[in-house]
């Protein structure tokens, strides 16, 4: 401390208060973390948004998906497999996004992974449904990948439940953070403003007292 003051004394000796100055330093660099932490919080905030908004969406392609996976085991059919093919597609694209919005050390990643791990199965399923064909398909076949797609199904629903009430779950008290962090930076801006008056009177004040000396000696 005693090094800055050295170091601003010059400034002082011209009228320019040494606290002030010391001031709005600390004006500056508060400000400058206020700011960045600030748009850190936002930034976490809007990814939370995101990423619940990315869950709903998975879940709808998800029943999207395993209803027309259904309708292909009990009748497949090649307009019903391009339907399918389109809802995988579709759900792949979902789930590589809710996945995008989610940090590698968070919990959704292991219900998340599961998800991904039932597409291969799913599409096993379909295949051997269509490769058989709705003619050559025996009632007992399809009726055993009914069974497989509801099972999986099930398992979907489960894990697909476990994401929407883990991002239900995640903190909002950031945005309260947030907020609180606003105001501060509010009242710093304030307080700026008002040193700077200070600064602006007193080398006006220090100015003055030479002036008139200055008269008198004339």
């Amino acid at each position: 401390m005693t090094g800055w003051t050295s170091a601003l004394s010059p400034l002082s000796r011209q009228g320019l208060p040494t606290l002030p100055l010391l001031l709005l330093l600390v004006y500056a660099v508060a400000s400058s973390v206020l700011g960045a932490s600030i748009r850190h919080l936002e930034s976490q905030a809007q990814n939370r948004i995101e990423l619940s908004y990315a869950a709903s969406t998975l879940e709808k392609d998800q029943a999207s998906l395993m209803r027309d996976a259904q309708a292909m085991v009990s009748a497949p059919s090649p307009l019903r497999m391009q339907a399918l093919l389109l809802n995988l597609e579709e759900y792949e694209v979902a789930l590589n996004e809710v996945i995008a919005l989610t940090r590698r050390d968070s919990a959704l990643r292991t219900p998340l992974g599961e998800l991904d791990q039932a597409l291969p199965a799913i599409r096993r399923v379909v295949l051997q449904a269509a490769s058989l064909g709705a003619n050559n398909s025996p009632v007992a076949v399809q009726e055993e990948q009914a069974l497989a797609l509801t099972r999986l199904d099930l398992q979907m629903q489960v894990q697909l439940l476990e994401v929407e009430t883990l991002v239900a779950q995640m903190p909002r008290t950031r945005d309260q953070i947030a907020d609180a962090l606003r105001i501060l930076s509010w009242v710093i801006h304030l307080l700026a403003v008002f040193m700077v008056g200070a600064l602006i009177f007193a080398a006006v004040q220090s100015i003055r007292p030479r002036s008139v000396s200055s008269q008198i000696a004339e």
